[in-house]
């Protein structure tokens, strides 16, 4: 880096003020793991054949947040649209 380069917060090819990156807000973090938290607690309510799998698949949502959580928070609300809706007691282990 030459002397004087300015590292201002613009990215390349991100205007300043531009709403380009959603995953920079702090309320995206905080309304992705509420959404990670309502998937997982949909998913143990469903019978054991079925929650396996859901439950990898959210592991896997889950570890795709840090590397991309745009691309993964779009992957969690396909998810969310396939479960049932939440149940208000799921069966405890």
């Amino acid at each position: 880096m030459a002397p004087g380069d300015d590292l201002g917060p613009e990215r390349p090819g991100v205007e300043a003020g531009s709403d380009a990156d959603p995953a920079e807000a702090p309320e995206f973090y905080l309304d992705l793991a509420e959404r990670l938290r309502d998937a997982h607690r949909r998913a143990n309510a469903l019978p054991e054949g079925v929650r396996i799998p859901v439950i990898r698949r959210l592991l896997t949502v889950t570890e795709a947040v840090k590397r991309d959580p745009v691309r993964a928070s779009r992957r969690l609300d396909r998810m969310l649209d396939e479960l049932p809706p939440q149940v208000d007691d799921p069966p405890t282990r």
